[in-house]
């Protein structure tokens, strides 16, 4: 079974914000660039010790560096936080299948 992995409020807010950069079909793009605003300021308290968080930080600074042409749109960024974001959530469900059949 994995050991619960504790986050900070930072961690949290970087993780729903590339869940919304990950989906711009389906978000007003107006506001991505508010989202990566958002991103910018608070990715200094990150916990970027944490080797789980690697794949989701490297998107995120990504984002940071990116100069945009047209407003909301981060090119193939938005496919690579779609693949993070997936990837972080298929690890979180296994970890919680594996607590929840544990608890048994």
């Amino acid at each position: 079974m994995a050991d619960q992995l504790r986050l900070s409020l930072a961690d949290h807010a970087m993780i729903h914000a590339l869940g919304v950069l990950s989906r711009p079909p389906i978000t007003d793009r107006s506001d991505l660039d508010l989202v990566v605003g958002i991103l910018r300021d608070l990715m200094p308290g990150v916990t970027r010790e944490n080797p789980q968080l690697m794949g989701l930080i490297q998107t995120a600074d990504q984002f940071l560096s990116c100069r945009v042409s047209v407003p909301g749109c981060y090119g193939g960024l938005h496919d690579r936080a779609r693949k993070v974001m997936n990837e972080w959530d298929r690890r979180r469900l296994a970890d919680a299948w594996d607590r929840a059949r544990g608890a048994k």
